[in-house]
This record gives C-alpha cells, structure tokens and sequence, in this order.
C-alpha cells in the first residue's frame, strides 16, 4: 500500500493531506472572502468559486500558529470533506509526494486524543517529517459551529 499527499507549509512544518481528498489548489490573492460573524475564529469566511459558496477555514488559527497575512505565495487548498468543498488557507503548496506504509508511522494515543484526533500519522520522506493530516475530521468541530450559525439565523 502507499498514500499520495498533497504537501503544504505552515510556518516551516510540512503538512500533508492525501491527494485523493484534494479537489484543487488556488491562489488565495485571486478570492474576496467575506466573513461571517458569530463563527469559530479558525472559519475565516466563505468566497464564491464557480457560482458556489465555498467556506474557508484558517489552519494558522486552527493549529493556533502567529497570525499571518495571505501573501501572494498562499494557497486554498480546496478539499472534498463532510460532504461539501471546503478551503483550508497554507502558506505554500510545496510538493506532491508518494509514500509507502513503511514510511508511514501511526501516530500515538497520546498525540491523537481529544482535539488532535484529525493527525493520521507521520511521513517521513528523505530526512523530513510530514504532518498527515485526515480532512474528514480536521474541521469537525468547525462544521459543528457553522451549522450552528445557520439553525441560529433561521430562528
């Protein structure tokens, strides 16, 4: 078996997400994202691609990483989760990489507990460590907050 990750930067670690999960990567300069109150700081705000809402949610805010201005270098990396789009704002897109299980090591009970559920593992791919991350469960909590908003606005 092996796994092909889309790899990403944020604040000089390397993140990975498996490439099957992946329905595009876009510049985040060429979007207007237009908040949305009342949300978890970490749903940085939805933008219009093709005619559809698309959320987009700030991994720097979600990993609780120093705040940083969408540069030109940014990236939406658009994944297939929870049944919708959603967007995740990355410092860079770095890499596309093919690892194999023995390259892969799980990642221990302790590490994964609680809200730190969403790491699949780690890669480890010549001499760097890779962050594997699992975009279903990723924003769980987040999609929780969001649907929240909406049943609120409704009433």
């Amino acid at each position: 078996m092996s796994i092909q990750l889309v790899i990403f930067e944020l604040d000089n670690k390397e993140y990975g997400i498996d490439v099957k999960a992946v329905n595009g990567i876009l510049r985040a300069r060429k979007f207007k994202i237009s908040t949305l109150p009342g949300t978890d700081k970490s749903i940085e705000g939805m933008i219009n691609l093709r005619g559809n809402v698309n959320y987009i949610f700030n991994l720097r805010n979600k990993f609780e990483l120093i705040e940083k201005e969408i540069s030109d270098e940014s990236k939406f990396i658009m994944l297939n989760a929870s049944d919708s789009t959603i967007g995740c704002i990355v410092d860079e897109v770095t890499d596309i990489v093919k690892l194999n299980d023995e390259q892969v090591q799980s990642t221990p009970n302790f590490i994964c507990a609680g809200d730190n559920n969403y790491i699949k593992g780690i890669g480890k791919f010549d001499d760097r460590m890779i962050i594997i991350l699992d975009p279903e469960k990723i924003f769980s909590s987040e999609f929780a907050t969001l649907q929240n908003a909406f049943i609120k606005q409704e009433n």
